[in-house]
């Protein structure tokens, strides 16, 4: 798919090299092959097809995300990375998908189209509920709500087109789930925010051990929650029946993928590049997120391939659990807790594969002199943007909360909301040449925070992230998250 791109981009590549920062020639003309090698000889259409075609969904824990685990181990020894392996960690639950019926019993047994969130509980047989609509589900919507709530169904319409909403909705859900359900309510019903009846799956609850929802969750296509509303404005009662046979299982343990390129002569300083394996379970992830893991892949077989040895290590890192809160990355934390000191950075690509424009900075404006340099020999891609925001969705989080630069490659998301975390998130939706230009951005910028002579930043004391969180407002997620005590 991406031959016909090859030749503009391998001219691209040598073009830029006239005008990048000089370092030295050696490093200059490194980056340059670095960049040529993705373009020319990149793997990573092959690495996405064989995660989001071949295996399809890895929702952690599943058949799915065990194949995958084994599939990436073994390249990473095939590309000649050193120290190999899966590090385990501790899920609190498995969970998987039943049957999943939602009926208007009121309105001559009209189906609707529905699934569950993954780690809700099923209803135990059918049950049924008059419908209460709390608008937005916000705080005040429950509250204004919650005397007609005990019996009822709740169904709320969260916004969720912006990064933004979509943050917000992560850490809002379980608390909506709480508060509906010591109301009384007995399932909760959420909209989609997709669009022709596409429906959306997440974890609801990732705070609460065994980390199952308060009630059942179904995500509810967007159309027949529109029909809902119109049926509940001529005043007249609206009455589900659902049935939900989801299935909650024991502990079991899941694990990271890791290997290395060792540095060559500051071998003890790390630089962690990531990308989260598992996926949902509706879709086959082929934005979230295999098509960060084949950049993390190809970023390590491009550097290989060229003999390039870099001043520190990098470890390439594809996590686990990230859907479920970041389990897979707070378990590799607090695994390595005692090289964070030498952890140099963290660089997370999980925004799907479109054009990347820069690097989300995490909070860190004392960065943006070492940001614009790393994205000098860039620019002719057009990558130039900092973006300041801090948030913990992905697996940045826990390092970030350690006080470790870290970076989430900034990109255009026009095809990644309209189908996160979908049946839509398909191989299709990829444009070669654009996801080639993220890969070839992930690489020689992971390259560059590797060999440059200094370090990019420092390590925040736990003050200095005490204040940064504070100031953000994200110490308030990684505490849901379970970062933060």
């Amino acid at each position: 798919m991406i031959r016909k791109t090859v030749a503009a981009c391998l001219l691209i590549a040598l073009v830029f090299l006239s005008s990048s920062a000089r370092q030295s020639p050696t490093a200059e003309r490194d980056v340059g092959r670095v960049i040529g090698e993705v373009f020319a000889s990149g793997q990573h259409m092959k690495y996405l097809s064989l995660l989001s075609d071949e295996i399809g969904q890895r929702l952690t824990g599943s058949a799915g995300a065990r194949r995958a685990e084994q599939e990436m181990e073994a390249e990473m020894k095939r590309i000649g990375l050193v120290n190999v392996r899966r590090e385990p960690f501790q899920m609190p639950s498995s969970w998987e998908r039943g049957p999943a019926l939602a009926t208007i019993i009121s309105h001559d047994n009209r189906p609707l189209t529905v699934a569950s969130y993954t780690w809700t509980p099923g209803t135990e047989g059918a049950i049924e509920g008059d419908v209460v609509d709390v608008g937005a589900g916000r705080p005040d919507d429950v509250a204004r709500l919650r005397s007609r709530l005990k019996g009822a169904i709740a169904i709320a319409s969260p916004a969720g087109v912006t990064l933004d909403e979509v943050i917000y909705n992560f850490y809002r859900t379980p608390l909506l789930a709480k508060e509906v359900h010591e109301a009384g309510a007995v399932a909760l019903l959420i909209a989609s925010d997709k669009q022709n009846t596409l429906l959306y799956t997440a974890p609801i609850d990732f705070t609460a051990s065994p980390r199952l929802a308060a009630l059942p969750a179904l995500n509810v296509a967007r159309e027949d929650v529109t029909l809902l509303q119109r049926l509940l404005g001529h005043n007249r009662a609206v009455r589900l029946r659902l049935d939900v046979r989801n299935r909650l299982g024991p502990a079991f343990e899941s694990t990271n993928v890791v290997g290395e390129i060792r540095g060559r002569d500051r071998a003890d300083e790390i630089v962690v590049v990531g990308a989260h394996l598992d996926s949902n379970d509706l879709g086959p992830g082929a934005l979230d997120n295999a098509a960060g893991c084949g950049a993390v892949l190809e970023a390590a077989r491009a550097i290989k391939a060229l003999g390039l040895a870099p001043r520190r290590t990098i470890r390439f890192v594809l996590f686990m659990g990230e859907e479920e809160g970041m389990i897979g990355s707070i378990a590799y934390v607090r695994r390595h807790r005692n090289e964070m000191d030498r952890t140099v950075a963290a660089l997370i690509m999980d925004i799907g594969a479109g054009r990347p424009l820069g690097w989300f900075s995490m909070g860190r404006t004392d960065l943006d002199e070492e940001i614009r340099a790393l994205m000098k020999p860039l620019d002719q891609f057009g990558v130039s943007a900092i973006e300041h925001s801090a948030f913990a969705a992905t697996d940045n989080a826990p390092f970030m909360a350690e006080g470790v630069p870290n970076l989430i490659m900034l990109q255009d998301d026009a095809a990644y909301f309209p189908v996160h975390h979908t049946a839509a998130d398909t191989l299709d939706k990829v444009n070669a040449r654009d996801y080639s230009t993220a890969v070839a951005t992930l690489a020689a910028t992971t390259f560059m925070i590797a060999d440059n002579p200094a370090r990019i930043g420092r390590r925040l004391t736990a003050a200095e992230v005490k204040k940064m969180a504070a100031d953000t407002k994200v110490d308030e997620q990684w505490r849901a998250a379970g970062i933060w005590p």
